[in-house]
C-alpha cells in the first residue's frame, strides 16, 4: 500500500516537522504511480503537501514528498542559499525551478548530489561535514550522518520515529493519508 511507504518514509515532512523527505518505490509494487501520486496530490496539495517523482528508471522511481511553505522557508535561509548557488541553483528562484534543478541534478550527475540534504532539513554543517569527509569524522549515524551537535540530532531522530510510529499507527487503522491530513 503506497500510504504505508509514504508514512514509512516521510512522516515527519508530512506532520510539517520537517521540510521534505525522500523515498525509493519499485514500480512492479506500484504500476499505477503516476495515477496514485496525482490522486494523492489532489486531495493533499490543499494542505500544503506534494508529491513529486525526481527519477525514475525502469525498477524504481524515487520521489520527493514536500511541504511547500516549510521547503520555500528553508530555501530560503541564506545559508543553505549559498550552498545551494554553489552547485548552480538559481538565486530567489521558486520552489518548482528549485525542485526541477535538484532533478537535473539527480538524474544528470555522476553522483547523487549531496545537497539535496539542505532540502531534506539536515543540519548546515552535518550536510557540509558529509560534502567534505563522506562517512569519516562522522560522530552518529541516524536520519543522516551527523558531523556537529550529536544530542541535539538524536532528539531530532527520536521524534521523527515518534511521529512515524504515530503515523503509521493510523493507517494500520484503516485511515488513509488524505483522511489524516486532509480531514479539517
Amino acid at each position: 500500500m503506497l500510504d504505508t511507504l509514504i508514512a514509512y518514509h516521510c512522516a515527519p515532512a508530512l506532520a510539517g516537522i520537517k521540510p521534505a523527505n525522500i523515498f525509493s518505490c519499485r514500480k512492479s509494487d506500484h504500476p499505477a504511480l503516476c495515477r496514485e501520486l496525482c490522486s494523492l496530490n489532489s486531495e493533499l496539495n490543499k494542505k500544503g503537501i506534494y508529491l513529486e517523482i525526481l527519477c525514475e528508471c525502469g525498477k524504481r522511481a524515487l520521489v520527493m514528498l514536500y511541504r511547500k511553505n516549510k521547503l520555500r522557508e528553508r530555501l530560503s535561509d541564506a545559508e543553505i542559499s549559498k550552498l545551494l548557488e554553489g552547485f548552480g541553483y538559481p538565486k530567489n528562484a521558486d520552489i518548482g525551478l528549485m525542485i526541477e534543478t535538484l532533478r537535473n541534478r539527480v538524474t544528470d550527475s555522476e553522483e547523487f548530489p549531496h545537497e539535496i540534504g539542505a532540502f531534506l532539513g539536515y543540519p548546515i554543517g552535518d550536510i557540509y561535514g558529509f560534502m567534505n569527509h563522506k562517512n569519516e569524522n562522522c560522530l552518529y549515524t541516524g536520519y543522516w550522518r551527523v558531523y556537529g551537535d550529536v544530542e541535539k540530532c538524536k532528539e531530532c531522530f527520536r521524534r521523527y520515529d515518534v511521529c512515524r510510529d504515530a503515523i503509521l499507527k493510523r493507517i494500520r487503522n484503516g485511515q488513509s493519508l488524505v483522511k489524516i491530513f486532509c480531514a479539517a
